[in-house]
């Protein structure tokens, strides 16, 4: 992780990737499977190291574990590995309803058989050093930390102006650019790429805080509060129930960080974790956005991750978008730099991809929108929400004495805590209100359960999908129907092999096509665009127990084939 070796001002890479997050580390990651020289560089000095994403979906941990990652290691960063409960409370201590993350036993059944991996909560810093650790272990990936990029030379895209960690310019000549920096994509910009949807949803303040929710509240198992009290209006995320939480408040479309100096944070704070001692951490004020660029390449420059699409939060699926989008194209600018005049096949990318993030911009936003109807089931109006902030930031209002402005705040709030103390009454009237959130409550699966979403996309379009891939289903966002049909991920199937169980999806190589085969079949015609193929009889002895298992689950008769490229199938003549 040093700056550019030597004294040369002008370097010459494969790729260049610009941004060291997630995506741009797993980018390394992938192209080193193909043994391709690439130069990340990032302009921070080390990982990150405020908490952002954490949720690390089904699909991306297979991803993870195809690309040869150690899972175990993985794994063991989960930092809420207990976590089940999605939980609104009006004050600590008075809880208003809860969503199970587990769902119903049909629901749990359904997950535990759609996938070897399951979903993590792993806290971006600790993902983001696994990964860089990961990374630097190839002798073909060079990664350079506090390294800034400036601008194309003279609008030439494999040609890349940095500032080096001395201050010096260099040059650095690629055949490729990622761009994985970020949702404010300085490249994106000078591409003059637009992103299109909604750019200022809402706006949020976030602290970063050491504390041990063990002692704010006796419930250990809950992922997410969304606190409604006026005081303490926010979400609290657990990362690590011992030791790291982080609070976000929504704050009025007037306020800036200036609002919120360390007092008024820390004050903040003690409202929502009471007597229990905490420490601050961060600071800082994100703005949510629902958007896809218009296109996600421009002569050899390709985004990924949040330079080509910005969701809000509601569902998790910013992140892991971007570690797919890396999935997709890393294999196809293996086969061009093999092969060569591979043009259309490079034009998949955008043609596969975009579809996906569009429809996960869709679902986060609808998922944002729909967290209102739990205040509504209450009987408050989120569209008042900072109607409170705004009146007592009038400068009339301000220019009255404070313990003026503390009667005038407390009468204001009085009607909505009287619906919120009615709503947590041990009473008849309490648990009639209780029970219609509840079903509200209940209604929000799309935003905690995404596993259609995450392993049911089907790409449509593309190289290895021909045109029959368009009648191909795909899930529902919340429920996974597993399919082996033209686009979609192969299924995940138990099968023993030489008498060990192992998953259908540890057979594909990701640096091949496989071709899945039962018994002898003439040698079919298909593009591998240069990249190897492995051929796998399921006929074969080592197969013996599992062929029957296989063929019905893939549709895979005798003497017909099935091929997959990464984890996603293509058309194959199954009823010859």
């Amino acid at each position: 992780m040093q700056g550019i070796k030597g004294n040369s001002a002008n370097v010459t890479t494969k790729v260049l990737i610009v941004g060291g997050g997630p995506t741009g580390l797993f980018a390394s990651i992938a192209l080193s499977k193909y043994k391709i020289p690439h130069i990340l560089i990032e302009q921070r000095k080390t990982v990150q190291a405020v908490p952002a994403a954490h949720v690390i979906n089904t699909r991306t941990m297979e991803i993870f574990r195809q690309a040869g990652l150690p899972m175990d290691k993985l794994y063991a960063l989960n930092g809420h590995a207990g976590a089940r409960f999605v939980t609104w409370i009006n004050r600590p201590g008075e809880v208003i309803g809860h969503f199970d993350l587990m769902g119903d036993s049909d629901a749990l059944v359904a997950r535990m058989h759609a996938s070897q991996d399951h979903t993590s909560n792993i806290s971006q810093p600790l993902l983001e050093e696994f990964l860089l650790a990961e990374a630097t272990k190839s002798a073909v990936a060079d990664i350079r930390y506090g390294v800034e990029w400036q601008q194309f030379n003279n609008e030439a895209t494999h040609l890349s102006e940095i500032i080096d960690l001395d201050g010096s310019h260099v040059t650095i000549e690629s055949e490729f650019t990622f761009a994985a920096d970020g949702a404010a994509s300085g490249i994106a910009r000078s591409l003059n790429i637009r992103k299109v949807g909604p750019d200022a949803i809402a706006t949020y303040l976030s602290l970063s805080c050491e504390v041990d929710m063990r002692g704010v509240l006796s419930d250990t198992s809950t992922l997410l509060y969304w606190l409604l009290d006026p005081e303490t209006m926010g979400t609290a995320i657990v990362h690590n129930p011992e030791k790291l939480t982080v609070f976000m408040r929504p704050i009025a479309p007037f306020e800036s960080i200036e609002n919120y100096d360390d007092a008024t944070c820390q004050a903040l704070l003690g409202n929502v974790f009471g007597d229990r001692p905490f420490k601050m951490l961060h600071k800082s004020l994100w703005r949510m956005t629902a958007q896809v660029a218009e296109k996600f390449r421009q002569d050899s420059v390709f985004l990924v991750g949040d330079s080509a699409h910005r969701f809000p939060p509601t569902g998790g699926l910013g992140l892991n978008t971007g570690i797919a989008d890396v999935h997709n194209l890393v294999w196809k600018i293996a086969a061009e730099l093999s092969q060569g005049n591979s043009e259309g096949l490079l034009e998949t990318y955008e043609l596969e991809r975009r579809p996906v993030a569009q429809q996960s911009c869709d679902v986060s936003y609808n998922n944002h929108l729909k967290m209102t109807d739990v205040m509504q089931a209450i009987g408050l109006d989120p569209g008042k929400a900072h109607l409170l902030t705004t009146f007592m930031n009038h400068f009339v209002i301000r220019s009255l004495p404070g313990w003026f402005q503390g009667v005038i705040r407390k009468a204001l709030l009085k009607p909505v805590r009287a619906k919120l103390n009615a709503v947590t009454a041990n009473d008849s009237q309490g648990k009639t209100i209780r029970a219609k959130v509840q079903q509200v409550i209940d209604n929000q699966r799309e935003h905690f359960d995404t596993l259609g979403l995450e392993l049911g996309y089907v790409y449509r379009e593309g190289c290895a999908v021909a045109p029959e891939a368009a009648k191909t289903s795909a899930s529902e966002v919340s429920s996974y129907q597993p399919n082996a049909d033209p686009g979609s991920r192969l299924p995940h199937v138990q099968i023993p092999v030489s008498g060990q169980p192992i998953s259908t999806l540890n057979l594909i190589d990701y640096r091949n096509f496989t071709l899945l085969h039962q018994g002898e079949i003439e040698d079919p015609s298909f593009e591998s665009f240069g990249l190897p193929t492995t051929k796998i009889n399921i006929a074969a002895h080592e197969y013996a127990e599992a062929v029957q298992l296989l063929a019905k689950s893939l549709l895979l008769k005798h003497g017909a084939w099935i091929l997959v490229c990464l984890l996603y199938t293509s058309p194959s003549p199954r009823d010859s």
